[in-house]
């Protein structure tokens, strides 16, 4: 008889009720079973097969350990720990098959790893989301379903403010503001600007008990540039950070970026490389590449009266806020045009002045997915160049 139980469960889906359903689904599996182990592994790392063929029980297991890892992979969980760290889990992920990784111990101490010299399977994926799952800032400290006291407590002039315009977003936004409240420096505010979503996304973006965290709403869809400008008047911060919210920051964007236009007081913007990501429905995002924005700012630097670029944004994208106002913020229309390239076109209106600080880093993470709104449109590109450089 084997010294474990294989949990059979598969996870599906990216959204903040696909990952609850997974888990109330391998609650109930781990209830029926009668061992003191438990091989799990999901679908991120070990497949179902394999897990029953070659996967072989580890050696004697101290009694304070809770979880092996294989291969850098958490594969074998203690019943009692598993069933209690899933009952009170409540965090938000890109994609349930990263469930297993959230629940590792904060204790090193309670965690056994073999192999330790093994890279990890899917090892880009979890290279920029473990440090998200692993980050000291749990979503369950800053919940509904935890304590009712509002921590930590916003700075009184906080160095950047991060904007966020939310349409329709309930199933990303949770991780877009994970990644926020994981930043390395805390000297932050977010602001969630709802604009006039037809799900539960302003539910979501108000179940953070996080001072640091302000959202307004508009009962209207007005398009993500007008929103951004109500944003911007009620930002606090010396610096603009640009977040949507089916994307997300690495946990040094905020701190890296601002630090470079501390050093470069002529510059107007900072800017660095991103992570882009294929968006899918059963896997959550799929890494693609490493995207270098200082070679796309030599391409707008070089033919600025006739980009080649089809309407690709710099990202990320962190501005000085006196900047931004001195402009005239975004641009404020709520036409077809004005909804698509609002981003492009800000920035080429501050490239015009002044070239943007570049950091040699991945920042920020870009999610693509073909039917949004700015892939379907990308054709539109030369409709607008040609409205917006008639002189």
């Amino acid at each position: 008889m084997k010294p474990y139980t294989i949990l059979r469960t598969q996870p599906f889906g990216y959204g903040a009720t696909d990952t609850s359903a997974y888990r109330e689904q391998i609650i109930q599996e781990v209830k029926q079973i009668d061992r003191e182990w438990i091989l799990w592994g999901g679908t991120l790392s070990f497949s179902h097969k394999s897990a029953q063929t070659s996967i072989p029980m580890p050696p004697p297991i101290p009694d304070h350990v809770v979880c092996v890892c294989m291969n850098g992979a958490p594969l074998y969980w203690r019943k009692s720990w598993l069933l209690a760290s899933l009952t009170y889990w409540n965090n938000r992920l890109p994609a349930a098959k990263f469930l297993p990784y959230d629940l590792l111990p904060e204790d090193p101490s309670l965690t056994m790893h073999l192999d330790p010299t093994q890279n990890p399977p899917y090892q880009k994926d979890l290279e920029y989301i473990l440090p998200i799952l692993l980050s000291a800032t749990r979503m369950r400290e800053n919940t509904t379903s935890s304590k009712g006291t509002l921590s930590p407590v916003i700075p009184p002039q906080p160095v950047v403010s991060i904007l966020m315009s939310i349409h329709n977003m309930k199933d990303t936004l949770g991780w877009s503001i994970r990644s926020v409240l994981a930043q390395s420096s805390d000297n932050w505010e977010l602001l969630i600007g709802d604009d006039g979503s037809e799900d539960d996304s302003l539910e979501e973006a108000c179940a953070y008990l996080d001072s640091r965290i302000r959202v307004l709403s508009q009962s209207r869809n007005r398009g993500k540039a007008i929103m951004m400008n109500r944003l911007l008047f009620e930002a606090k911060g010396q610096y603009i950070l640009e977040l949507d919210g089916d994307d997300w920051l690495a946990p040094d964007a905020a701190a890296l970026l601002s630090e470079a236009l501390d050093n470069n007081p002529d510059s107007r913007m900072a800017t660095g490389r991103y992570g882009c990501w294929e968006r899918t429905r059963q896997l959550g995002p799929l890494w693609r590449r490493n995207v270098d924005s200082g070679k796309l700012y030599s391409a707008w630097s070089t033919s600025l009266n006739r980009t080649k670029l089809h309407g690709h944004p710099l990202v990320p994208r962190m501005y000085r806020k006196s900047s931004l106002i001195a402009i005239g913020g975004w641009w404020n229309r709520e036409d077809r045009l004005g909804r698509i390239f609002e981003d492009i076109d800000i920035t080429s209106r501050l490239l015009k002045h002044s070239s943007p600080v570049q950091v040699d880093a991945i920042l920020y993470h870009r999610v693509i997915y073909g039917s949004s709104t700015s892939q379907r449109n990308r054709s539109l590109f030369e409709a607008w160049y040609q409205q917006t450089h008639k002189s």
